[in-house]
């Protein structure tokens, strides 16, 4: 079993190894990588626990958006063969007390969904939320634990690029 998750941030993907020393973190966010990092990580399972302590009141929100808020999101594990790999689902719905979304992210590690297809998926599944709205992203606390691999600059590059606020993270 491989001791190791693999976390596909989708806009907010990081690497801890830049191809070719000139890659940032918004490079790399906009290819969609991912990191590994390792299963029981204190930071990422902090970000769970912040996503999922605030993860009703982003459901209401999500069942009732405000016109300027877009691009809803949220994160689930797939596991496969030993393997986990973390996706953004979007855009997702409720359905007969579930939900049903599409894939939002490439498999890297993980066979069993394709970008772009439809899963259905619990509550309890939710590890991470966003959204973003007047240009601010809001939620994506997994991110914010990955972007404290990156270089002070970097991360605050990143921050402006995405509207991300970690500082309250």
């Amino acid at each position: 079993m491989r001791v190791a998750s693999c976390f596909a941030v989708a806009f907010l993907s990081l690497s801890l190894t830049p191809a070719l020393g000139a890659d940032t973190a918004i490079d790399r966010a906009k290819r969609d990588e991912i990191m590994a990092v390792p299963t029981g990580d204190r930071d990422m399972e902090a970000a769970f626990r912040k996503a999922r302590e605030t993860l009703t009141d982003f459901l209401a929100l999500a069942r009732a958006p405000r016109s300027s808020i877009d691009n809803m999101a949220v994160k689930i594990a797939i596991r496969d063969h030993g393997e986990t790999e973390y996706f953004w689902v979007s855009p997702f719905k409720e359905k007969d007390g579930a939900f049903v979304g599409t894939i939002n992210n490439t498999p890297r590690s993980v066979r069993n969904v394709k970008l772009g297809q439809m899963i259905s998926f619990q509550s309890s599944d939710i590890v991470d939320w966003l959204y973003r709205e007047n240009g601010k992203m809001f939620g994506n606390y997994t991110a914010c634990v990955l972007l404290k691999q990156v270089p002070p600059s970097e991360r605050k590059a990143f921050e402006r690029e995405y509207g991300l606020n970690c500082e309250s993270i």
